[in-house]
């Protein structure tokens, strides 16, 4: 099968492509900036570009739309523009060229936040914070309604692993002391490695039903248990620091507003300072998805890309 991945050259993209290549498919690779990957082929182009879009979707069997500006701040108009505007052009293409199925990469962050510790599932609340959560929710939602369209939905939480932005971060603050507790770090979070979302995102294709929607988990831990781990891992003090919610939460504030990167957001209070459940039963039982990753393996392959990257 010959299959299009837009965002290819993204942290998930690249997983993705990985993915689909070891089991026997046919990549066709969409980047914003050319960049070599061994035995797919490369297209450059932006999902903005409708135009675009109708030429490089010729000759596809599907499309994994994994292409997004993601981010815990930023101006709205982007996040519109890539993430619902570049979804209906995703969508616009694969039907003028008859492509009838796609496997869109969204978020658990249409979720939200609910701090209770019990389980979400795919039917939970929709209760998404910022623009980045809720542009992924109004991109799920025109997705689904192209009744031509063989639509399936995979939502991971916090994506960690060799290669992503979350994944240095949380090491070279680790590394430089500076991560701390939001709270006392009793709370849990949920946690995908980007290989087994690419997994979940295959299998979604391969045995996911129209219309259907999946979350996808490595494994639930305290964010304690995840810090105590990468410390020992990166061979550094465990973290001591604990500052209390509201003291992060009204911080990220003052961040956001006068800060053109932000050290901190609210959207990383709520992600580290609240508790997060989620299931994945149903891509367990629909999909047959099973974890590769848990907490241990999952930091020794952020730590070795971290060092390696370091010298």
């Amino acid at each position: 099968m010959r299959v299009l991945v837009t965002g290819a050259g993204g942290f998930i993209g690249r997983y993705i492509v990985k993915e689909l290549l070891d089991n026997g498919y046919e990549v066709v690779a969409l980047m914003r900036k050319k960049r070599k990957i061994e035995e797919a082929e490369i297209l450059t182009g932006d999902i903005r570009d409708a135009e675009r879009m109708k030429e490089i979707a010729k000759g596809v069997d599907a499309v994994f739309h994994n292409a997004a500006y993601a981010s815990d701040y930023g101006k709205k108009r982007i996040f519109y523009e890539v993430n619902v505007k570049g979804t209906k052009n995703v969508a616009e293409a694969c039907i003028s060229n008859g492509v009838e199925k796609i496997v869109y990469t969204s978020s658990a962050g249409v979720y939200g936040f609910p701090n209770k510790n019990e389980w979400i599932t795919e039917d939970s609340p929709k209760k998404p914070i910022n623009i980045y959560q809720k542009t992924k929710l109004l991109g799920e939602k025109l997705l689904l309604e192209y009744k031509q369209l063989h639509v399936t939905i995979v939502r991971p939480p916090l994506v960690l692993g060799a290669g992503g932005k979350a994944s240095f971060l949380l090491l070279s603050r680790a590394k430089n002391r500076e991560l701390s507790y939001i709270g006392d770090g009793n709370n849990f979070i949920t946690i995908a490695h980007a290989a087994d979302v690419a997994r979940c995102l295959r299998l979604a294709l391969e045995k996911g039903g129209k219309g259907g929607v999946y979350n996808v988990v490595s494994f639930i831990c305290r964010v304690r248990e995840l810090f105590e781990e990468i410390a020992r891992q990166l061979g550094v003090s465990v973290v001591e620091k604990h500052v209390p919610y509201y003291v992060a939460y009204f911080a990220a504030i003052f961040y956001e507003i006068f800060s053109k990167e932000p050290y901190l957001t609210r959207f990383r209070v709520k992600a580290f300072g609240t508790t997060r459940r989620i299931s994945w039963e149903k891509a367990k039982k629909e999909l047959g998805f099973q974890p590769a990753y848990d907490l241990k393996t999952t930091v020794e392959d952020m730590v070795k890309w971290y060092r390696a990257m370091k010298g």
